[in-house]
């Protein structure tokens, strides 16, 4: 049984990889065209091609079931239509077996697709919007995938998180004297809200450094014209989806601790977990394709099929989700309810499968 598994699983992974570099090549190159509308004399093509490098993880991770499906349609359904399934069952196997030596390997890519979305997409997104900061300004530097170091003349600025264009928090401004012969003063501030008047910092503190004593002044709201340039801003802002759990899990304490709404980062947190189990109802999906009238279609059948599928489990997934926010579902039943109407379809159709 072990050798079977190792054929099985052979033939799907290579369904997979096959489907992957494809899929993933042409949504570059679609990705590729709409940057190429946002190069200038600083930002040129290759610096689009370099900065869309960084990106392959995310448009990976994002497509990841689809491919699944696809690749197993056509590394399995090879073997489908040489009538090997065929063989397999006259040899004693059944469906269930069958089906079964097929998801342990996908509980195997569903773990790895977690890790990739965990880890790889968030520092890999780290990168690229580094790379793309830098051709900004030689004295902006994103860490962490939150926050940003920022040098402004005699001052550097700390920024623990940037929520968004409009709101910062856990703000540190370090001031040095002239000639940078010591710092001047420290201004910390835990929010800062934009306005238009520049930044309001809010629960802020001024330490002043005189040569013989410090000097502190406290205020609830402090106004600031001058924090930080938008364009940085602009690139400094992480889209929730290239967050890790961690980091999700403190903007979401964060919100609800300053009574704001959570949905949105509460969906892109159980879709961590959603999304790698979708991979895993895609490959389990694909099986009834594989026995019954439709084993003796071609490549281009298989193929077909794969992508109508896929598109439509896309659309589902979208649309329940958008929904989900506009309508004030919970954001789990939002994340989770797309996988459980396919797993239904596809545990449906194997128990029909003869």
């Amino acid at each position: 049984m072990k050798t079977l598994n190792y054929y099985l699983w052979g033939a799907t992974l290579q369904g997979i990889l096959i489907t992957s570099f494809a899929l993933v090549t042409l949504l570059t190159f679609f990705a590729f065209i709409d940057e190429a509308g946002k190069t200038d004399a600083i930002y040129t093509n290759l610096h689009a091609a370099i900065y869309l490098v960084f990106k392959l993880p995310s448009i990976f991770y994002e497509y990841f079931p689809v491919m699944t499906l696809i690749g197993a349609l056509l590394g399995l359904g090879a073997l489908s239509a040489n009538s090997e399934f065929t063989a397999m069952r006259a040899a004693g196997l059944s469906v269930k077996q069958l089906i079964f030596s097929v998801l342990k390997l996908g509980f195997l890519l569903a773990l790895g697709i977690f890790i990739v979305g965990e880890w790889l997409v968030p520092m890999s997104d780290l990168h690229a919007r580094n790379f793309k900061a830098h051709l900004q300004s030689k004295n902006i530097v994103l860490v962490g995938g939150e926050g940003l170091w920022v040098k402004e003349h005699n001052s550097i600025i700390h920024i623990g998180k940037v929520i968004n264009e409009r709101e910062l928090a856990n703000i540190s401004i370090y001031t040095f004297k002239s000639g940078h012969k010591g710092l001047k003063t420290l201004l910390t501030s835990s929010k800062a809200t934009a306005s238009s008047d520049g930044w309001l910092l809010s629960n802020s503190q001024e330490t002043i450094f005189e040569d013989s004593r410090l000097l502190k002044n406290k205020q609830a709201e402090r106004l600031k014209a001058n924090l930080i340039r938008p364009e940085l801003l602009g690139v400094a802002t992480i889209e929730p989806s290239q967050l890790s759990s961690k980091s999700l899990t403190q903007i979401i304490q964060h919100q609800k601790q300053n009574n704001l709404n959570t949905d949105k980062y509460e969906l892109i947190y159980w879709k961590r977990y959603s999304v790698p189990l979708s991979a895993l109802v895609m490959l389990l999906l694909a099986m009834p394709f594989l026995f019954g009238s439709n084993r003796s279609g071609g490549a281009g059948t298989r193929l077909f099929i794969g992508i109508v599928v896929g598109i439509v489990f896309s659309l589902v997934n979208r649309s329940i989700n958008e929904l989900g926010i506009v309508y004030g579902f919970s954001p789990i039943v939002s994340a989770f309810l797309p996988l459980l109407l396919f797993l239904i379809i596809g545990l449906f159709a194997i128990s029909r499968i003869r």
